[in-house]
């Protein structure tokens, strides 16, 4: 469609992988190597088997052309704002054997609330046990549960390499249980969990524990 004098496409026709990626000054950023259409963001890297990456929203895009993407933000401003995948929240509803768990994140198109992630949490429970390691959506490994109490479903891991103290995991932000690798998957990536507080966990811990 051309709107007075402008030429406007759908961007999820033309993103692609390995596109260059340039900052609103032309400087090279690296290219995409991620593409999530229906949250609206998008991975950039100049090195994948090194570099951080920059998550960076749809929104940001400026042009788009076959081999290279535009956007409307220095590196700087990427590198301070967009250096962790986008936060996500994670509530609880209902009670008993019927709590369920709703993850939510901005999306990438219009910075709204989206929900990504709901699960019943009665089919999470059973499949959870000690010795399970525990990854984030980032796939950075936090740990094995060294504790897990199914009422509260709070999951203690041992110490590791992400952090020198145990750190408390709730069932909340599980995704996917994988009975036979022996392991947990979290919806949350590393950035999420480094943000979960004792209050956080407290708090969501009761919620769980609630049986009428």
């Amino acid at each position: 469609m051309n709107v007075a004098g402008t030429i406007t496409v759908d961007i999820r026709d033309t993103i692609a992988l390995d596109q260059n990626v340039f900052d609103c000054t032309g400087t090279k950023l690296g290219t995409v190597v991620n593409i999530e259409y229906a949250t609206g963001w998008l991975t950039v890297q100049a090195n994948p088997l090194s570099d951080q990456a920059q998550y960076v929203p749809f929104r940001l895009i400026t042009h788009i052309d076959p081999n290279e993407l535009f956007l409307g933000a220095t590196k700087d401003d990427l590198r301070r704002d967009y250096s962790a995948p986008p936060p996500r929240t994670t509530s609880v509803q209902g009670e008993g054997d019927d709590q369920a768990a709703t993850t939510i994140q901005p999306s990438g198109y219009d910075g709204a609330p989206l929900v990504v992630h709901q699960a019943k949490l009665s089919d999470l429970r059973d499949g959870i046990d000690t010795d399970f390691k525990v990854c984030t959506s980032d796939m950075v490994d936090l740990g094995r549960i060294r504790e897990y109490d199914p009422a509260t479903g709070l999951m203690v891991l041992s110490k590791g390499t992400f952090s020198k103290h145990d750190v408390v995991v709730p069932i909340t932000l599980v995704d996917k249980v994988d009975t036979y690798m022996l392991q947990v998957v979290l919806i949350a990536s590393e950035a999420d969990v480094k943000r979960m507080t004792p209050v956080n966990l407290v708090r969501i811990g009761a919620q769980l524990a609630q049986q009428d």
